[in-house]
């Protein structure tokens, strides 16, 4: 039985090109009751071992996906149900398979005949005529369309470019709305797969840290990171409290001057040079002379770097600032949208290495996307 939810395209097109019968049954099939069904099961891809032992016994592509189309075809719910996750024998599987290839060609052929005939026109037109005889109202409209926008929004999720490790698993994924209690007492996997950090206190007392609750339970009571790799290794822990914070508070933006037309941050004609890291405050004139990134990069000031796992690294007088989007929203309920990006600091000669989280920003169309301290948004 499929658990991939196929849109209704793909599900029209394949129920179009087997002629609206049951793979199975060879029985007319209503749309009401189409189901979607894998010849291989879908179940087998959290098997791997048994996965790679299926596809070499019936003598299949290592490219093989149990979402290829020559894999789906259209049943009844009964015969869906009725075949569950069974595997067919090889000799059964191998001549279904050699039915459905033959079908593929035609399936992307009414895939793409339905996204070119979608009645697009035809939804404007009604609209339009519902809106010219008063039966429906602009304002009308309006509210069912901020209403769908709030719905997308409350379900909406966040994929982090680098996941949070934790000692027994890995989260890149996060939806907004949601409890995060949870993850606050989950052990984080740190650097050289350390299981917990050690701080120390001016007494010299020392504490070990292992959980984003332990960590702020430490620094509440004036225990703080010493070493050189306990200052780096701690990023892993302002992070992910800053990154619970951002979830928390983000909401839908009204207005948007980055996201229409869409700016990378790696885009450097757009970025004002107030995102380094400047601890002398030299940038501050090139700031307020509404200078870019570009204009400074091309005049030698600043020095583009190889980025790593970061999308853009800016170095300024020996200190490299790197940057890495993580998603962006209304983070100060200004109704502007922002980017919480994730950033670390380094000097180019010696050990100073640190992360920090902050908030890009654009205060208006003609302003440059400017930096702002994460601290202002707690």
């Amino acid at each position: 039985m499929a658990k991939t939810t196929f849109d209704n395209l793909v599900r029209s097109a394949i129920w179009t090109t087997y002629k609206n019968t049951c793979f199975y049954c060879n029985r007319p099939l209503d749309w009401g009751d189409l189901h979607i069904d894998h010849i291989i099961p879908e179940s087998i891809s959290k098997k791997i071992e048994v996965f790679v032992k299926v596809k070499k016994d019936f003598e299949l592509n290592e490219e093989f996906s149990l979402n290829d189309l020559h894999n789906l075809v259209p049943s009844h719910s009964k015969c869906n149900h009725r075949k569950s996750d069974n595997l067919f024998s090889k000799s059964t599987t191998l001549f279904y398979l050699s039915i459905t290839t033959q079908k593929v060609s035609k399936i992307e052929i009414e895939i793409e005949r339905l996204r070119k005939n979608k009645s697009k026109g035809q939804i404007l037109a009604k609209l339009q005529c519902a809106i010219s005889e008063n039966t429906l109202s602009v304002k009308d409209l309006k509210k069912v369309l901020i209403e769908i926008e709030k719905n997308d929004w409350d379900i909406k999720k966040i994929t982090l470019p680098i996941g949070m490790h934790f000692i027994d698993e890995v989260y890149d994924v996060f939806y907004l709305n949601s409890d995060f209690s949870t993850l606050l007492n989950k052990k984080l996997l740190l650097g050289n797969d350390e299981q917990f950090l050690e701080l120390v206190n001016d007494k010299d007392e020392k504490i070990n840290v292992s959980t984003l609750n332990e960590w702020k339970d430490a620094t509440k009571n004036n225990f703080y990171p010493f070493t050189t790799y306990a200052i780096k290794t701690s990023a892993t822990f302002t992070f992910f409290g800053e990154l619970i914070h951002a979830l928390k508070n983000a909401r839908m933006p009204k207005i948007s001057f980055i996201n229409n037309p869409w700016i990378d941050i790696d885009m450097l004609e757009f970025l004002s040079p107030n995102i380094l890291i400047d601890f002398e405050g030299r940038l501050i004139e090139y700031t307020k002379m509404g200078l870019s990134i570009k204009d400074l990069v091309n005049n030698g000031i600043v020095k583009v770097n190889s980025s790593g796992n970061f999308k853009i690294s800016l170095e300024f007088e020996g200190i490299e600032t790197s940057l890495l989007e993580q998603f962006r929203a209304d983070f100060n309920n200004d109704g502007v949208e922002e980017i919480f990006v994730r950033g670390w600091v380094r000097a180019t000669t010696g050990t100073l290495g640190f992360g920090f989280t902050s908030i890009l920003t654009k205060l208006s169309e003609k302003h440059l996307i400017e930096q702002i301290d994460y601290k202002e948004f707690i």
